[in-house]
């Protein structure tokens, strides 16, 4: 066995698999990190240091965005590659590997929050929702994050989640349906309610002053 290490830590990496079989799609464009993943899937242990090196930073900040402690973040990245891993045989390069890998980020966040109940808090910069900062000091500033990053704590899962993929990682509403298993309009309302749900957060805070 060897292991791969991920921010201080190590994921045993089993040798000598045999080779996956032929997988649905096998015809349709691949990009790259889809190739990558069929190799992980074929024995590679190359190609799976290669996602792991490439996706562990956006994986850690979208833990981050969740939980709000940078130790945690990292355990639940390092097992989601864990748990990529484990799938390599079932993987079928039916979607964009970001779509497949962040369904699997998400699972792996709502088994840890129900096993631990924490309370996630997020770190996104508030700038990013389109709030209005012009003109306000740093003190002002810190206060209005404090209420933004509240906001997003008190939001449903759901919600949450869909804004984060929407801003963070950037990903289309499309996309966000696949990883939340959920349809497009769905999503679309969880993330319009988000964003009342914010706007709502930093107008009360403009009325309060």
């Amino acid at each position: 066995m060897r292991f791969i290490k991920l921010k201080g830590q190590k994921m045993q990496v089993a040798e000598n698999i045999a080779p996956a079989r032929p997988r649905a799609g096998d015809n349709l464009p691949k990009e790259e990190d889809v190739l990558l993943m069929i190799k992980v899937a074929e024995g590679s242990e190359h190609a799976l240091r290669m996602l792991i090196e490439k996706w562990k930073n956006p994986l850690v900040n979208y833990f981050y965005r969740s939980t709000g402690d940078l130790h945690e973040s990292e355990d639940l990245a390092q097992q989601t590659f864990i748990n990529l891993y484990r799938a390599r045989q079932s993987y079928e390069p039916l979607a964009k590997f970001s779509t497949y890998l962040f369904r699997i980020a998400r699972n792996v966040f709502i088994n840890e929050r129900r096993k631990r109940a924490c309370r996630p808090s997020e770190a996104m910069n508030p700038s990013e929702m389109e709030a209005p900062f012009d003109g306000r000091s740093e003190l002002a500033r810190s206060e209005l994050e404090e209420v933004f990053y509240d906001a997003l704590r008190r939001m449903p899962e759901n919600q949450r989640t869909a804004i984060l993929l929407l801003k963070q990682q950037e990903l289309s509403y499309d996309e966000i349906a696949e990883i939340m298993d959920a349809k497009v309009a769905a999503v679309k309302t969880w993330i319009f309610r988000a964003r009342q749900i914010l706007r709502e957060a930093l107008e009360n805070n403009f009325t309060e002053k």
